[in-house]
């Protein structure tokens, strides 16, 4: 019997963030191989690129569909964990991306909805937070850049059943050398695909969104 699969997403380095933390736990999570018992997980490491985020998602799901959809990306300005529960039809067009590169337009589809809603467990997800301990809380905005740009498109061309992205604050030992932030930002996206996990064991209509 095929197990469930989930594909786990965080941000290599742009301007605001040279060492970003969801890369840097998507990519220790990969080489620890790790998942919950009876998952199968696949961590990527995504461009922070307007064209080359969404479509290195869409690569690897070409080739293996996946049951669940996680992004992580960072908030370098919040002081919680966020998850967010809506991807908005609006990109910054002053905002370049790594390479340089700016959107062509103020909306990433512009005969798409305004907003859809995140199909992962968002209540679920907020719930492991805050049983690990973690401070954090739903969010509606996750901005107008790539974060919210990948989340959006993910909804948009339904990638997959269930899509959630989750904004991690920066962490602070990349800043000033301080110990213990970065395996918050593990711990909370571990809590994460487990609850993902096992909402994908359940039926859809048992699964708990905001």
């Amino acid at each position: 019997m095929t197990q469930p699969r989930l594909l786990v997403c965080g941000f290599g380095s742009f301007p605001a963030a040279p060492r970003n933390p969801s890369g840097a736990i998507i990519e220790g999570l990969a080489r620890e191989a790790w998942a919950p018992p009876g998952f199968e997980v696949e961590y990527l490491t995504l461009p922070v690129a307007w064209t080359g985020s969404v479509e290195a998602i869409q690569d690897v799901l070409a080739e293996r569909a996946a049951d669940a959809v996680l992004v992580v990306g960072v908030a370098t300005e919040s002081d919680a964990f966020r998850v967010e529960t809506m991807g908005r039809n609006r990109a910054g067009r002053a905002k370049p991306d790594d390479r340089g590169e700016t959107w062509e337009g103020s909306l990433i589809k512009p005969d798409g909805p305004g907003a859809l809603a995140a199909t992962a467990p968002t209540a679920e997800i907020l719930d492991a937070l805050i049983g690990s301990h973690l401070a954090a809380r739903l969010s509606d905005d996750a901005g107008d850049y790539l974060c919210n740009f990948t989340l959006y498109r993910l909804l948009a061309e339904q990638a997959a059943p269930s899509v959630a992205f989750l904004h991690v604050p920066q962490a602070r030992e990349f800043a000033d050398g301080a110990s213990g932030s970065l395996l918050e930002v593990d711990q909370a996206v571990r809590a994460s695909i487990r609850a993902m996990a096992s909402a994908i064991s359940r039926p859809a209509a048992e699964r708990r969104t905001a």
